[in-house]
């Protein structure tokens, strides 16, 4: 039975964990590496699972926390410039190869801007803007004050904002 159930989350929450681990990581394959650690340690821990925050908070903390260790364990900063995912999403939408194009160079532009901020406003962008998590989900997965996570929010879009429009320039 558990093992039924384990199926059922990991069909629910893959694709939204694998997609936060890309944006964090910008690496298709160190992503799904990090991820089948995430899916690892919630099948080794989801007995520990004690109901204080929802089970989607749980398993982004563990995302998060999974990742954080990739970072350390590398001792490098994250590069992010593999965009295949971008383009992957626009293959089918029916754009015109001109649209098509200006579509992936923003992309290209955003990915760019993310990596180039501060990891902890780029975390919190990636969760708020990206996942469309609540500042409250985001305040447990981070184990941080919600009004800290307002205020971190609002400052890493006025830092992507800015370091965008830099880029825009170049």
């Amino acid at each position: 039975m558990l093992d039924a159930e384990f199926s059922a989350l990991y069909k629910k929450y893959k694709n939204p964990i694998f997609t936060y681990i890309v944006y964090l990581a910008g690496d298709k394959p160190a992503a799904e590496e990090i991820c089948q650690d995430v899916f690892l340690k919630v099948y080794l821990n989801i007995a520990k699972f004690e109901n204080r925050s929802s089970f989607k908070t749980w398993i982004y903390k563990i995302a998060r926390n999974a990742y954080l260790d990739y970072v350390q364990a590398q001792k490098r900063k994250v590069a992010i410039e593999n965009i295949e995912l971008f383009a992957k999403e626009l293959e089918d939408k029916g754009m015109s190869p001109e649209e098509h194009a200006v579509n992936i160079e923003t992309k290209e532009l955003i990915q760019k801007t993310l990596n180039k901020m501060s990891q902890k406003y780029r975390m919190l962008l990636i969760l708020r803007d990206i996942q469309n998590l609540s500042y409250k989900e985001i305040s447990d997965i981070t184990e941080t004050e919600l009004n800290t996570v307002k205020v971190g929010v609002f400052r890493g879009r006025r830092e992507f904002q800015k370091i965008y429009e830099e880029m825009e320039e170049l």
